[in-house]
């Protein structure tokens, strides 16, 4: 049986391919901020992208479900905005986007959502 962990590294190796494919130039991955985490800083052109990735095994149940908790997304504000005062990046100048990645149980075959500017 594949771990959890083990999962959510796997779409973020899966996220990070489908991102440098895409043009976005990665900053950081596993960004940590005292418990806190932004599992992908990357820049598309002048703008700085914060990303959440989300990986998990299709399961009709789940469709519907909202992949982020008002936890994880207040959780993110502070880590972002924490990054960006270190870092002096003007706010205005980012955005977080959501990726989301649902393996097939069977053919453990992954497809993948890009939800730009969350916020």
């Amino acid at each position: 049986m594949i771990k959890t962990k083990e999962i959510g590294q796997r779409g973020e190796a899966i996220a990070k391919e489908y991102l440098k494919k895409a043009g976005y130039r990665i900053i950081a991955l596993n960004y940590r901020s005292w418990r806190l985490e932004i599992d992908i800083i990357a820049q598309q052109n002048e703008r700085l992208i914060f990303l959440e990735i989300k990986t998990r095994f299709q399961n009709k149940a789940d469709e519907n479900e909202t992949p982020l908790t008002g936890r994880q997304t207040k959780n993110l504000k502070h880590a972002i905005i924490e990054y960006c005062f270190k870092n002096r990046i003007r706010l205005d100048r980012t955005r977080l986007d959501l990726i989301v990645i649902s393996v097939d149980r069977t053919t453990r075959l992954a497809s993948l959502r890009h939800y730009p500017d969350i916020f």
